[in-house]
This record gives C-alpha cells, structure tokens and sequence, in this order.
C-alpha cells in the first residue's frame, strides 16, 4: 500500500490521494464486502503491473477506485450519466449497473480532482472493456476478475492463459515471468459472455466487440509467428 504515498508526482493525480485517504473515501461509499473485493482488485492489479511493464502505482490507484460507484442504484447511475453527459446505450438504460465505471470515473474527477486519463480510462473501462485498452485497463481489468475473493473454477483459466500454462497447473504470485494479457483478455471476455449466456440476460454489443476485437488480436500474433 505504501507505493501509494509516492503517486502525487505523477501528473493528473493530487497530492491528497495517498493510500489513507482513499481508503478512507471509498469505505464511506461502499459496503465491508465490497471493501474486500476492491482491496484485492488493487493488490492484484499491483502484481499484475509488474508482470505487463505499466505503472504499479497508477494500477493500485486505479484498482483501488474501480468501483467507488459500484454500489448506487441503477436508476440513480442513469441519471448521474445523463448529467455527466454519457451517450447511454439502450442496454445501459435497462441495465444501469453497467454504468458504475464510467460514472465512477467521472465521480473521481468531480470529488477527487483527479485528471490522469489513464487512470479515468481504466475505471471507466474496467466492466465491459473496450478494445484498443491502454495496458494499464486491461490490468485493472484483468484485477477485477480474478483478484483472490472471485471463485478459483472461474479464475483458474485466466490465470492459466496469462502464464502460457497448457496444463492445470496455475501461479498467480511469479512476478518475474511477463504475463501474455491479451490472451488472458480474450479468455475473461469469453468467460463472462458464457455466463450471461447460461443466466439468460442481456449482453452489451461491446462485450462482443471487445471478444472480437482480442480474438482478431491473438490470431494476427498466431499468423506472424507462423
């Protein structure tokens, strides 16, 4: 937690958001279970920013901030949307929770000051993706799914395309070994479409886009090496 008392040299970020204060701001937003959860996701987007080359500081900042909004009501993330200016989506406007990043992200500026784009970009990003991510979204992203609270049957192949493993075998503590995070993407992606197709809800046309888009990706890398 420490390497966040260093983070007010980085532009975008104020001099106030030291580890303290923002733990002390988001458990005033959140429930002790959701507490848990966004601890992990900071913990493990510091390890996995170590193995992907992007800011360890920026990863832990940004994890720790993923889901201050995560808790407001659907009905209330519409309309702090529609007054941040966000183009909805009609899927969005059924399902408002799929709000909670970008409005999250606006709340850090408004409250926090805070201006990094790469930090606001992750946040925003964090729940449905986008393609093109910046390496620390796609870290934050990657945090949210398999930070330790999440069930080891989901995470398992994550981390397992993230190694390079072929067998069960899994480590999610290495950070000497540079993780494949495109690959570790496309898989959480198909991972999550699988789920909302087994529950029967609702799928977001970017969640497809971004599957398509890291699919294409990995292809293009498997014909190159080809």
């Amino acid at each position: 937690m420490a390497a966040l008392k260093a983070i007010n040299k980085i532009d975008g970020v104020p001099e106030n958001l030291d580890v303290d204060f923002i733990k002390k701001w988001i458990s005033s937003k959140v429930s002790e279970r959701r507490f848990k959860h966004i601890e992990g996701v900071a913990t493990t987007a510091k390890q996995l920013a170590a193995r992907a080359g992007c800011s360890v500081k920026l990863a832990e900042l940004a994890g720790w901030l993923h889901d201050c909004c995560k808790e407001v009501k659907d009905k209330e993330l519409i309309s702090l949307a529609t007054n941040f200016g966000l183009q909805l989506h009609p899927v969005e406007k059924i399902n408002g929770h799929l709000l909670h990043g970008p409005v999250g992200a606006c709340i850090c500026r408004e409250e926090l000051g805070l201006t990094n784009t790469e930090v606001l970009g992750a946040i925003a990003e964090h729940t449905l993706g986008a393609v093109n991510m910046t390496t620390l979204s796609k870290v934050v992203f990657l945090a949210d799914c398999i930070e330790p609270g999440r069930n080891a049957d989901y995470t398992r192949p994550i981390w397992q395309a993230l190694n390079g493993d072929t067998d069960s075998h899994f480590v999610a503590g290495n950070n000497d070994k540079v993780i494949d995070i495109d690959m570790g993407i496309l898989v959480s992606c198909e991972a999550g479409l699988t789920d909302l197709l087994k529950s029967g809800r609702l799928i977001h046309p970017k969640t497809v886009d971004v599957r398509n888009y890291y699919l294409q990706v990995i292809q293009s890398r498997a014909q190159v090496v080809s």
